[in-house]
């Protein structure tokens, strides 16, 4: 019988622990929820881009977007075939378009790339050239490097899900990029409206050329002077098969689930801004999980110290 009672208050107080430790987590999203509340924008923006600039990204409040920053530490790397093929494993399921081209005694690669991120649906423009002339090598097997300043070329892209713009950007750039926060996406469900203006007309044909010989037709291009503007829905080129469709299908399942986790804890909000805010206040682990996904995710070896520092709360 005295045992009997042991474990009767035991248990009780298992669950008067539990009933108080879940009181405290529920008071603790409240304040949180309280403090974004009042908090301003530009407060938001600071921490939230404080958080992503160490990773080469940052988040636009107009467009709703995060993206690549000019100076971004990815600029210090180049781009080759390899990492197209690695896309899964950071749980990236994409299609990818490199064009390759000879101009001005040199190898270029333009590329495009549009998808899901992890816990984003996204697209990138990427201008990229060889180092060195290797004549012997394939161009898919060339290591190339991200264009100098002076190389940076005029793009304009826009992503449309479904016939629904997601997004639009257009600037002088290397590494043109936007991801839509929250959003999933299958690969195919996306199209890729992308414009590039080239310093003069060999360049602009040289391109050109690069894309006949990957598989697009002149009628798949509209050309101003030295502006061309084309559509990438179905790509023309072979994609990487390091990874079979089965991990794939694997990966885009996690994604959609962490989609859904996303916008379950924060569905009392309706801003990504906010949103954001939120996760870094009361869910730092969740907003881990955009850090260790997608493009951003290229970082966090690098800045694992950093992202420590975020899950301790900034």
């Amino acid at each position: 019988m005295h045992i009997d009672w042991v474990v009767l208050g035991a248990v009780l107080a298992v669950l008067l622990l539990v009933i108080l430790l879940c009181c405290l987590r529920v008071q603790h999203h409240r304040r949180a929820k309280c403090r974004v509340r009042r908090r301003s924008d530009e407060e938001k923006l600071c921490d939230i881009n404080r958080a992503l600039e160490p990773f080469g990204f940052s988040y636009d409040l107009r467009r709703d977007i995060v993206y690549s920053l000019k100076d971004a530490w990815q600029r210090q790397f180049g781009y080759g075939r390899l990492y197209d093929e690695m896309a899964p494993v950071m749980n990236m399921v994409i299609h990818s378009e490199p064009i390759y081209f000879d101009y001005d005694g040199r190898r270029w690669m333009i590329e495009l790339w549009k998808g899901q991120y992890g816990i984003t649906t996204g697209a990138e423009v990427g201008v990229y050239v060889e180092k060195e002339r290797e004549d012997e090598k394939d161009p898919e097997d060339i290591f190339y490097q991200c264009v100098s300043e002076e190389d940076e070329l005029p793009i304009s892209m826009v992503l449309f899900k479904n016939g629904k713009r997601i997004f639009h950007r257009d600037r002088r750039h290397w590494w043109l990029t936007g991801f839509s926060l929250g959003e999933f996406s299958w690969p195919g469900e996306l199209m890729l409206e992308v414009s590039l203006t080239f310093p003069d007309f060999a360049m602009m044909e040289a391109f050109l050329e690069g894309c006949y010989y990957a598989g697009y037709q002149p009628e798949d291009f509209r050309v101003w002077y030295k502006r061309v503007s084309f559509r990438l829905y179905q790509p023309k080129t072979k994609q990487p098969s390091k990874y079979g469709r089965i991990f794939g299908r694997w990966i885009q399942w996690q994604n959609r689930h962490n989609c859904k986790i996303y916008q379950r804890v924060t569905k009392d909000f309706t801003r990504t801004v906010d949103k954001l805010d939120y996760l870094m206040q009361a869910y730092p682990r969740i907003f881990g999980i955009i850090m260790k996904t997608g493009r951003i995710a290229w970082g966090k070896k690098k800045h694992d110290p950093y992202r420590k520092k975020i899950k301790q709360g900034l």
